[in-house]
């Protein structure tokens, strides 16, 4: 187990199916009363849900995203030591923290998740077999013990567009970096 108050996971991800479907990102799961994943929505919203300790968390952003010939980047961190509660889940999407929020309800203050546990991690899916990804991930970081920005993962080019760059920091206990690149393929 690492730090499982303070960490950021960075991913990018291209939707194929929209409407009806809960695409699971990255998940940690135990059982009903532990879990913790970030997803698609049915309702095609980002929302992260689950249950600390048998405490629900949902945060569900009043947005939609509804692109299917778009990459997104999304940067989750939680810093439950946070004394806002807002402060304690946050979600950017292009490099932009998200602010609006149909559903909202954030971890205690000192919440220990799931995620960083000694317990199974998962990508694609949230953690019981069900909601299997439809779509494509890339450049996939889980960074532990510190909050990071989306700036880390990406920037704006001379055009707008939000674009990948090269992460440069380390990724404390039980860090990882997935790149997902195709064999034969060259950055």
């Amino acid at each position: 187990a690492g730090n499982r108050k303070l960490w950021t996971w960075s991913g990018w991800f291209k939707r194929t199916t929209l409407g009806g479907v809960v695409d699971s990102l990255f998940a940690g799961f135990v059982d009903v009363n532990n879990r913790l994943r970030f997803n698609f929505h049915s309702s095609d919203t980002i929302e992260i849900f689950g249950k600390i300790g048998g405490t629900e968390v949902n945060v569900k952003t009043a947005a939609v995203f509804r692109d299917v010939s778009a990459w997104y980047h999304f940067v989750w961190v939680m810093d439950s030591a946070q004394s806002t509660a807002a402060n304690r889940m946050k979600i950017y999407v292009n490099g932009v923290q998200i602010t609006s929020f149909g559903t909202a309800t954030y971890p205690a203050q000192n919440a220990e998740s799931v995620i960083n546990n000694n317990i199974g991690h998962f990508i694609g899916q949230r953690g019981d077999g069900a909601s299997v990804l439809d779509g494509y991930l890339s450049e996939m970081h889980f960074i532990n013990g510190v909050a990071k920005a989306p700036t880390d993962f990406g920037e704006f080019d001379d055009n707008g567009v939000w674009i990948p760059k090269r992460y440069s920091g380390s990724y404390g206990t039980n860090g990882f970096y997935l790149e997902f690149k195709e064999t034969g393929t060259s950055q």
